[in-house]
């Protein structure tokens, strides 16, 4: 998964799970940030910080890794068997090991933009 790619997935869920719940502005509200940063994050120009992405989590009632489920893998069924049970268990495992590379890759470029 790309940067990209992981950006329009974050920017797809929040929308996703707020839907019916919350505006921006009462999602910004409930979390203390401006309504402008919750819009920024779902429009693709900022990315949120660790803490703000909890808080967006925690009001949205869901764990921080449902903002990073890719959208096209919500759509699959698998029926559950021992040998899919198996595949599940290993494409479980490469989506984590994705995520985690994406995520460590940005951490990095923030904290290399902060030194």
């Amino acid at each position: 998964m790309t940067e990209k790619e992981l950006h329009e997935t974050l920017s797809f869920n929040i929308k996703k799970y707020r839907k019916g719940k919350f505006t921006q502005e009462q999602l910004a509200e409930k979390i203390g940030v401006s309504a402008q940063n919750i819009n920024d994050i779902e429009g693709k120009r900022r990315w949120p910080r660790e803490g703000t992405l909890v808080k967006i989590a925690d009001a949205l009632e869901i764990d921080v890794y449902q903002l990073f489920v890719p959208i096209n893998l919500e759509e699959i069924v698998i029926e559950n068997n021992d040998e899919n049970t198996k595949i599940k268990l290993k494409i479980k495992e490469q989506i984590v090991s994705d995520f985690q590379n994406t995520i460590n890759k940005m951490l990095n470029k923030w904290k290399n933009a902060e030194d």
